[in-house]
């Protein structure tokens, strides 16, 4: 089989949740496991979809195969038995699974359960995002960890170190209504409401921290 990057055809998802979205508009900094670029530094968006068990796999799996077929894989039997014995690994995961939970507690992350499935998606391009003006980018505060959408995807094949796999690459995403916001990350982990209180205004700021030394001037 050739050593060939597959892609499939864009196509819109149902209703998903958005979850993990710290990276919707902040690029993370990555290094190439492997390959010619082994070692060389790049830059990728992406969020985390979460989905009902009601929303249909379908359009997914047809994505998917079609990347594999588009890498020359084999034909569509071959890939399914390819998949049946892990030689390919699918993007899927379980809403009460080991990628749902905290690696340090074990819990399940807001959002997760045994009633939804959730996928990772990924792009080297800031993807569109838009909440409620089809011409503007939405923001960071419209566009939440929590709130209700659809998103754009293309389904993209990968060979590694781990072997071969699928991912979807993200290309749009858009708000269509509110949702009880999840803390999933870029917040300590609490909902900052839980726990605020109102500071009084007391005056001018101790003469200590005046100095340009910052907080370290107070235990100078």
């Amino acid at each position: 089989m050739a050593n060939e990057r597959g892609r499939s055809e864009n196509f819109k998802t149902d209703t998903c949740r958005l979850g993990f979205d710290r990276w919707l508009f902040t690029p993370e900094k990555k290094v190439v496991g492997n390959g010619p670029n082994k070692g060389k530094e790049f830059e990728e968006y992406g969020a985390t979809l979460i989905f009902s068990n009601s929303i249909s796999r379908v359009p997914f799996d047809k994505a998917v195969m079609a990347a594999c077929i588009d890498a020359k894989w084999g034909t569509e039997q071959e890939i399914i038995n390819l998949v049946k014995t892990d030689m390919i690994r699918l993007p899927f995961l379980k809403g009460d699974g080991k990628e749902a939970r905290n690696k340090k507690d074990g819990q399940l992350h807001p959002g997760m359960g045994p009633d939804v499935w959730f996928i990772r998606t990924n792009t080297r391009q800031a993807p569109v995002v838009r909440w409620k003006d089809v011409n503007m980018q939405a923001t960071k505060d419209e566009v939440y960890s929590g709130c209700y959408g659809f998103a754009v995807l293309n389904a993209y094949t990968w060979t590694g170190d781990t072997g071969k796999g699928v991912s979807f690459g993200l290309n749009y995403f858009q708000k269509k209504t509110e949702g009880e916001k999840l803390f999933t990350g870029g917040q300590g982990g609490v909902d900052p409401s839980d726990y605020y209180e109102k500071i009084a205004d007391e005056g001018d700021a101790p003469q200590e921290t005046k100095t340009g030394a910052g907080a370290g001037g107070l235990f100078g």
